[in-house]
């Protein structure tokens, strides 16, 4: 992980910034990834303001429950042990709890986190992983998903004569449709990746009012690809944006070197790392169009950057520090990707303001 923060001090500060300016603007909350002690010391100046927490580690934290919903990723830091990526509010949150999920929310956006054994096939655990978010959020009235992470173990591994994340894919689609969401306006930003637990894990942000798709003129839309990509396809738009008291949040789904439909540069780390880059650009540029703010500032840029080979990483950090500024927050992590060919994934998320680019 590398920050703008280099110790705990500057890190609550920033966090402190963030969340008076939401509180007076109406932005709802700030991302934070965190190691143990800053989280620790987190969990200590906000109560009964997280949101929620997700730690990213080869092995179990250890760690006292904290108190928000709460999920662990097994899933290795690139140059560190150990981060939590949490969630913040300006305001108070409301936390609930149920057999199927954990949840926290504010008066406009909830989050939420849910794990299931894989003792089922994998298409039938994507369909009731779903179909349980569904109910629990439409019941309370936050039916609009904003963002949504998945990960589970072997994502491109063969079951039954199909790759898992096409299993994954049919299950998620049918739970859209059997809710009667329609797939292309009601696709929330999105990302599957392989970890290395055995569970499927997710965690989501949803909210009582829509947000605004942005997709890629670079590709074609998820929903859209071909049948050569499995009999269901991938249900996620490339970019969700959403606007609170007229100050916007992007969420830009796990991007890659696909350009059209097709994966480009097989087998070349560089070359796809910087098409997904331009693949960034592109959503970045469609969101300002929807009403992204201008460039302004960087500090209010996250990036998580998915690696299959960790040599990469000196390449990839380098990479995205000439397009974003040595200034960005990001979190390295090693995952499979859902495609076999592809090498890296990066997602973003923006806070109120746009980044700058290089």
């Amino acid at each position: 992980m590398e920050t703008t923060q280099t110790d705990p001090g500057r890190t609550q500060r920033r966090i402190d910034r963030e969340l008076v300016s939401g509180a007076g603007t109406g932005a709802p909350l700030a991302l934070s990834y965190l190691t143990p002690a800053e989280f620790a010391a987190h969990q200590a100046r906000y109560p009964g303001r997280m949101l929620g927490a997700v730690a990213f580690s080869a092995q179990r934290p250890r760690i006292t429950a904290p108190d928000c919903p709460y999920a662990w990723i097994d899933m290795p830091v690139l140059s560190g042990e150990s981060v939590f990526e949490v969630w913040t509010s300006a305001q108070p949150v409301v936390r609930e709890e149920t057999a199927e999920l954990a949840s926290a929310r504010t008066e406009d956006i909830l989050f939420g986190c849910l794990q299931m054994k894989l003792d089922r096939g994998l298409e039938s655990a994507s369909y009731l992983a779903y179909s349980r978010i569904f109910d629990f959020i439409d019941r309370r009235g936050y039916g609009h998903l904003l963002r949504v992470w998945n990960y589970f173990p072997q994502i491109n591994a063969d079951a039954d004569g199909l790759e898992r994340y096409v299993r994954f894919n049919v299950g998620r689609h049918e739970a859209f449709a059997a809710t009667g969401r329609v797939i292309g306006t009601a696709a929330p930003a999105a990302c599957a990746l392989g970890s290395r637990g055995t569970d499927l894990v997710l965690y989501f942000l949803a909210a009582k009012q829509a947000g605004q798709r942005v997709e890629n003129p670079r590709q074609t839309s998820a929903f859209h690809y071909p049948a050569q990509y499995g009999p269901r396809s991938p249900t996620f738009a490339r970019a969700m944006l959403m606007q609170t008291a007229g100050k916007p949040l992007l969420f830009v789904s796990g991007t890659a070197s696909i350009v059209g439909h097709e994966t480009l540069h097989l087998g070349n780390a560089p070359a796809q790392a910087r098409e997904t880059v331009a693949n960034l650009l592109a959503v970045i540029a469609q969101a300002q169009l929807a009403g992204l703010d201008s460039p302004r500032s960087n500090a209010n840029l996250r990036l998580k950057i998915y690696l299959r080979r960790p040599d990469d990483l000196a390449m990839v950090r380098n990479c995205l520090k000439q397009t974003f500024g040595p200034a960005s927050n990001a979190l390295y992590l090693q995952a499979d990707i859902c495609r076999a060919n592809l090498l890296l994934e990066v997602e973003a998320v923006y806070l109120s303001v746009a980044a700058p680019m290089h």
